[in-house]
């Protein structure tokens, strides 16, 4: 893939889009590209003779020429964003158009959804006249798009001790179970083949937090995970991370955040990027999916 900018680029509109259950859009003919992101629900699409399921998490793209129709999810509400560009294509940089995919199934942490709301944030904002970043960040979301290599590696953890590699790893086996299994500094030091004053040691010497410390940050990412992914009420999110309470869950939450729980799915869900708290840096929580 090329490492030029985008020749010529104009941004069209963008932003955040609400669909009720059952609503269908189109079709509708493209006259630029647009990127849309399946945020909530799913939807049934059809660009030209591409038809294909996309649930939450997809990350689409429409060419000029195509003609588009989106049937939403019956049961219920769907968000996506969207974003239209257009630029000068036709360079031997980029390859020709019909060898573009049209739809990424993209999980767990990515480079292209947190682009596209910082895209979507600064063309929206007061300093949305910053025609270089806006230029860098697009062609670096779709240069990932095409090329396929959407993922963030969690490539700290390949320095970290092997006792807190595996302590970490027991932590993510324990909260990708529902409800998250309960976990103890002596279950943790278990898993690990230490002590459990050594694993305490090598946290604050390599992390600079504790093992349970550790824990609660990463349930409260998965807790993250369930706000802008799920519908589910914050009561709801709270049992199934663990916390005794929403006024619990609440109260931990904006410590680490600096947001209420509400007011971090409002914000999420608006297209702002809100950085995850410390523990993503070592730890990956897969994205827990809705039943």
């Amino acid at each position: 893939m090329h490492s030029a900018l985008m020749d010529n680029l104009l941004l069209g509109q963008s932003g955040i889009a609400g669909y009720p259950p059952g609503a269908a859009f189109g079709p509708r003919l493209l006259y630029d590209f647009e990127f849309i992101w399946v945020i909530k629900g799913s939807a049934k699409v059809e660009l030209d003779q591409h038809r294909f399921e996309a649930p939450a998490g997809a990350v689409l793209l429409g060419r000029p020429g195509m003609t588009q129709r989106f049937d939403w999810d019956p049961r219920t509400r769907s968000i996506h964003a969207f974003l239209h560009f257009s630029f000068d294509y036709s360079t031997p940089d980029w390859p020709p158009l019909n060898q573009w995919p049209v739809v990424r199934q993209i999980a767990g942490e990515d480079i292209v959804r947190p682009l596209f709301r910082y895209v979507v944030g600064l063309a929206q904002s007061a300093s949305g006249n910053s025609p270089q970043l806006l230029e860098s960040a697009v062609t670096l979301m779709l240069q990932s798009f095409l090329s396929g290599r959407t993922a963030i590696v969690s490539e700290p953890q390949e320095d970290l001790p092997p006792a807190v590699q595996k302590t970490l790893t027991a932590i993510r086996h324990a909260l990708a179970q529902d409800p998250p299994a309960p976990l103890t500094l002596r279950h943790l030091a278990r898993a690990a083949h230490v002590t459990p004053e050594h694993l305490c040691r090598l946290f604050r010497r390599h992390l600079n937090m504790g093992p349970l410390q550790c824990v609660g940050l990463a349930r409260l990412e998965r807790a993250a995970s369930l706000l802008v992914r799920t519908n589910l009420p914050i009561r709801q999110i709270a049992d199934a991370t663990g916390f005794a309470s929403p006024y619990h869950f609440s109260n931990k939450f904006r410590k680490v955040h600096g947001y209420s729980p509400r007011d971090y799915r409002m914000s999420m869900q608006s297209g702002f990027f809100i950085p995850s708290n410390p523990v993503i840096q070592q730890l990956f929580v897969p994205t827990i999916k809705p039943a």
